[in-house]
């Protein structure tokens, strides 16, 4: 009878135990199916399900199907890329015979507030849910919504642990896009209207500066220019559509080679928005296209023939006989560093402007193409092309000579874009091609030259000038004299002025530039001819 009464007892305790197990959370399938889940497949499915890299079966026999009426099994069609549904910044995307109504539900709202079972459970839900075999040809958003507007049956679609993504994206993968930006919605869906203003809210642009340089420029461009989307720049897009762009930041752009930056935190998303929202470092419209090698051979002179100047332009005659007074590089120095350069010691005569004192390098590397543009287009505080520079006097009569020309009288805008793009893309910083000291201030002050060449390779730059330069100015350089110097001896001391020949050419001669010269191929090239022996 007592092994009896012992058998109950472990029965009667194993029972309590078993009972225990059951619904003791820490080992509830779910709990664990969760925790299994990946957050970034479930952002992508978001998106589109069916796509590739979601890592959905390509091979699926309904895919046609997807693919054909996408709209109406995309979740972010019924939720919006900001989760908000037909109350956020979906409230005028009204339905069509391709695509169903925006739901009424806050997603996001609603996935702050459920556990991550009641999520999955109304996903597999199959009550009044579309079936994958209803005919969506007949979808019309006046006469036959009812279907079509139904969630689709995800259990025929979906597994358990696709599903399981899904959920771990809406519990922990969705932004607050109020903590991204301010949005005013107006009037009811699907006539009503969203505006969206202080884009990046308390963000840092700085920050966010940096993180586009180091994770979208590549492809973007410095200032978002480089790829349009939905025919606009990378800033137009984001202040139009700062819903949608948080979620493709943060996800990808499915069928393209921008992958997701899947780490990103509200933060740096703050930061990036705030970077991007600045109408001038990522401009609304796309800047012309400029032709760099054409705005080199213009600034050193842009009435050449060889920049395809009009040579029966009615100004030429003026242009020739002043000509230091619209040479860019006569204000601006070979080297693009103005008074404070090379041309420190370079003072104004009566048939030549003093130098500027504008780092032009300098500049060009932090405007932006436009205000590049905006500036040469610019006409007040300009010299009118009327002066009578006959009348400039470096002692007594200077204002006006000084002054920048009035482009606007000289170039077109085609002309300028082409200087622009010179400015922007094909000036070198000379800082890497040689040391220079430079001594007092300008006008009386001296530069010297040293190390020239700096890290370059001699044994490449030799093999590069023979290629490119030894049939003209012989295997040592001393069949053509430049100034009364062999090109070694013109080279050292001028190194702030063969830089740019040697890329654009020299203007009235037989040389032509070598128009994709890198930098390290210049190094190289200074590097072998800075040799006295080999050059002298």
């Amino acid at each position: 009878m007592r092994t009896v009464h012992y058998l109950l007892a472990l029965l009667f305790v194993a029972a309590i135990f078993t009972g225990c197990k059951k619904d003791d959370p820490a080992v509830d399938p779910s709990v664990e199916a969760y925790a299994k889940a990946e957050l970034v497949k479930g952002g992508i499915m978001y998106d589109k399900f069916w796509s590739t890299e979601a890592g959905f079966n390509q091979s699926d026999p309904n895919l046609a199907t997807y693919n054909a009426s996408g709209d109406f099994f995309r979740c972010k069609q019924c939720h919006a890329w900001d989760g908000l549904g037909n109350e956020g910044s979906y409230i005028n995307r009204g339905p069509k015979t391709s695509r169903p109504s925006v739901s009424s539900v806050n997603l996001y709202q609603m996935a702050q507030t459920k556990t991550p079972k009641e999520l999955f459970d109304a996903m597999k839900s199959t009550t009044d849910r579309r079936d994958i075999s209803f005919d969506l040809s007949t979808y019309n958003p006046e006469t036959n919504k009812t279907e079509g507007d139904k969630m689709p049956n995800y259990s025929q679609i979906l597994t358990d642990a696709q599903i399981w993504d899904m959920v771990k994206f809406m519990k922990e993968g969705m932004f607050d896009v109020n903590q991204l930006y301010n949005a005013t919605y107006t009037g009811t869906y699907p006539t009503g209207s969203a505006t969206f203003s202080n884009i990046g809210l308390d963000g840092d642009a700085v920050a966010g500066n940096t993180y586009y340089m180091a994770n979208c420029v590549s492809c973007h461009g410095v200032d978002g220019t480089n790829l349009l989307m939905e025919e606009k720049t990378l800033g137009a897009f984001l202040r139009s559509k700062p819903n949608e762009v948080q979620h493709k930041v943060h996800y990808g752009q499915l069928g393209s080679e921008m992958t997701g930056q899947f780490t990103i935190t509200i933060t740096e998303m703050k930061n990036l928005y705030k970077a991007c929202a600045d109408t001038e470092a990522f401009p609304d419209e796309v800047p012309p296209v400029g032709a760099g090698s054409l705005g080199g051979i213009m600034y050193d002179k842009f009435w050449s023939v060889e920049s395809g100047f009009d040579q029966n332009n009615a100004h030429l005659a003026t242009l020739a006989a002043s000509s230091d007074f619209f040479r860019c590089k006569q204000c601006h120095g070979w080297d693009g560093l103005g008074n404070a350069g090379a041309y420190i010691s370079r003072g104004p005569k009566i048939t030549r402007p003093n130098v500027s004192a504008l780092n032009l390098y300098e500049m060009a590397q932090t405007k932006t193409a436009q205000e590049l543009f905006d500036g040469m287009k610019a006409t007040e505080n300009r010299r009118d092309i009327s002066f009578d520079l006959l009348t400039y006097d470096p002692e007594t009569n200077t204002t006006e000579g000084d002054k920048m020309p009035n482009y606007n009288q000289l170039l077109t805008d085609a002309q300028i874009w082409n200087i622009v793009a010179f400015l922007k893309d094909g000036m070198f910083d000379v800082s890497q091609l040689y040391d220079a000291t430079y001594t007092g201030t300008y006008p009386t002050g001296s530069a010297t030259f040293a190390n020239i060449g700096r890290d370059g390779n001699a044994d490449n730059g030799t093999a590069y000038y023979n290629e490119k330069c030894a049939a003209c100015h012989g295997i040592d350089g001393v069949d053509i004299e430049l100034e009364g110097k062999t090109l070694g001896a013109f080279l050292r001391s001028k190194p702030n002025e063969v830089q740019h020949k040697v890329h654009y050419g020299t203007l009235g001669s037989n040389m032509l530039g070598n128009f994709d010269i890198t930098l390290d191929q210049m190094k190289d090239l200074y590097k072998t001819t800075a040799n006295e022996v080999a050059y002298p």
